[in-house]
């Protein structure tokens, strides 16, 4: 009992106290055996890798068909951020444009790989390329694009587009060795010119055009005294001009803006009144760039006024020059031109974008202008392509779509007026005296009756009323 007890007391006892947590016993390195273990080679250093400025590359094109590639770097500088702020060498952007400049094409086998169907057109087409020379007309149409493009890289969306650079495949110079005639072959792709106005003829004019204008470069003195449909917008315009002008207090700027707007609306009015003009949706005309119209002095300068085949898919249309436009591009033509080759044409929508178009223009053969005779447009270029070997196929023949003017409606021929009764007898007339005296009226002398001509004419009766 008494060996129990103390048991009892000393488990008590050492049940309130807290044991010494033992420390975990650290191997002796000296004296404890080594694990064995595969023998691994040492890691060589690695070359130390230079700091490279970031440089990330990005390709994209605009919208006008320019590729682009932007590289950003960022070297390290030398100096704070307050210093390289003024410094405008640090942040900056170097654009550089590359347009790789086309060879034109003068070979058969060029000709017929760019449109298998254009050799087969003209008779004589292989004899003709034997002594074509390229015009000096395409170095200068090139040389035109880079200026324009030079004159713009600080508008780089505004940049000549690369369907617009690229629109010439070649101009040549041909001239037949028997007959002497010259024609100069252009073969680019076609877009829409909606320009013109004519108030002589019948047809109305759709003006909606962003680039539209009412006057063509082709143009003759007006035949009738009917309004250019046009004209009273141009009045319009310069009422609300000169009004605007009017006002005290403009700037310097908008009143020179003004006074060249009013100056070319008040040129406009004053052709609207004299002249009449080619119209797109109904004469099918070309328009050429304005240098090669300006070439007067060259052997095979064309002028406004020649005339002109259009040959497309294996098709000769009959043309004549009608305009001038851009010195930098190449390959426009009438909307009833446009039309005909792809029917789904319209201001905004060209009707051929491959440059498979040739426009075959003969210089020196511009007449007098006048309105567009169609009968007389396909007889001349029959001539003139007869004179280079002729063509395969039959050329193209026009339909006059511009209806004639209403006639007017005849007045309606009035019903003649009822014949007097023969047995009315008239009271005699009064004296003057009783005429003085007498307040009885004096009858109304009956008015005598005219016949009727085609012109009615107003006939006023003599007498008292």
């Amino acid at each position: 009992m008494r060996g129990f007890c103390i048991v009892l007391i000393g488990g008590l006892l050492l049940s309130g106290c807290r044991r010494p947590v033992p420390e975990p016993s650290t191997p002796d390195v000296r004296t404890a055996a080594p694990t064995p273990s595969a023998t691994v080679p040492p890691v060589p250093t690695p070359t130390p890798v230079p700091v490279l400025p970031r440089k990330p590359i990005v390709m994209g094109k605009l919208f006008n068909g320019i590729t682009f590639r932007t590289k950003f770097a960022t070297p390290q500088g030398d100096e704070p951020a307050s210093r390289e702020r003024v410094n405008e060498d640090s942040y900056e952007a170097e654009v550089v444009v590359t347009a790789t400049l086309p060879r034109p094409i003068v070979s058969l086998e060029d000709l017929a790989r760019n449109d298998p169907k254009l050799p087969e057109v003209l008779n004589q087409m292989p004899s003709l390329l034997k002594a074509a020379a390229v015009s000096p007309f395409f170095q200068t149409l090139y040389k035109n694009k880079i200026e324009a493009i030079r004159n713009r890289l600080f508008s780089l969306d505004a940049v000549l587009s690369r369907h617009n650079f690229y629109d010439c495949e070649t101009i040549l110079e041909l001239k037949d060795p028997e007959t002497g005639r010259k024609a100069l072959l252009v073969i680019g792709d076609m877009d829409v010119n909606v320009d013109g106005s004519d108030g002589d003829r019948n047809i109305q004019v759709d003006d909606s055009g962003r680039y539209f204008q009412p006057q063509t470069s082709y143009r003759w003195p007006r035949a009738t005294d009917r309004t250019n449909p046009l004209l009273p917008k141009a009045q319009s315009r310069l009422a609300t001009l000169n009004s605007e002008y009017a006002v005290p207090g403009l700037s310097s700027q908008r009143n020179r803006e003004l006074k060249e707007a009013i100056n070319h609306t008040t040129r406009t009015i004053n052709d609207l009144k004299s002249f009449s003009y080619l119209v797109s949706a109904a004469d099918p005309t070309i328009v050429l760039p304005g240098f090669m119209l300006r070439s007067s002095s060259k052997p095979f300068a064309p002028a406004i006024g020649d005339y002109a085949a259009v040959i497309y898919d294996g098709v000769v249309y009959p043309s004549l020059v009608g305009d001038a436009g851009p010195s930098f591009k190449v390959g426009e033509a009438s909307l009833r031109l446009c039309q005909q080759i792809n029917p789904r044409s319209t201001a905004n929508s060209r009707p051929v974008s491959s440059i498979k178009v040739a426009y075959l223009i003969f210089p020196g053969t511009a007449e007098t202008p006048g309105p567009p005779d169609l009968v007389q447009w396909q007889a001349r270029c029959q001539k003139y392509l007869d004179e280079i070997g002729g063509i395969a196929p039959d050329l193209y023949a026009w339909e006059d779509i511009v209806p004639p003017w209403p006639t007017p409606t005849p007045l309606p021929t009035p019903s003649p007026l009822p014949a007097e009764s023969p047995d009315l007898t008239l009271p005699d007339a009064p004296t003057d005296e009783a005429s003085a005296d007498s307040s009885t009226p004096s009858p109304t002398p009956s008015a005598t009756v005219i016949p009727l001509s085609a012109t009615p004419t107003v006939v006023t009766p003599t007498g008292s009323l």
